[in-house]
């Protein structure tokens, strides 16, 4: 029996070339940096979150924690080497805490 993949986000940019970390914002003429390609507020999270098992975990960063495992893997587990992929994954979890605790009624 084979280890069945999670799903992921269908709006989640899988083409290197087309993501963009950098987003401006014309309004107020700033730029905005995201370093991580999760959505963690995303329609589909939400949905996901909403509908799982209560004794099931679910991780809207799952994309930003496999590329952090994947960076372990490729440098011999030296932490050190992979510090911006354990940043950019903290990074999206606080996006995720910060978006249940401003809107839980988005998320129950």
């Amino acid at each position: 029996m084979s280890k069945k993949e999670p799903e992921q986000d269908p709006k989640l940019v899988t083409d290197k070339t087309k993501v963009n970390f950098v987003q401006e914002d014309p309004g107020t003429n700033t730029t905005k940096f995201k370093y991580y390609p999760d959505d963690p507020e995303s329609a589909y999270h939400r949905d996901q979150f909403r509908t799982k098992q209560p004794t099931k975990y679910y991780d809207p960063c799952q994309e930003s924690a496999q590329l952090s495992f994947k960076c372990l893997e490729l440098n011999n587990y030296d932490r050190s080497l992979c510090k911006d992929y354990f940043d950019a994954y903290r990074e999206c979890k606080k996006q995720w805490l910060n978006a249940r605790k401003t809107d839980r009624s988005k998320w129950e």
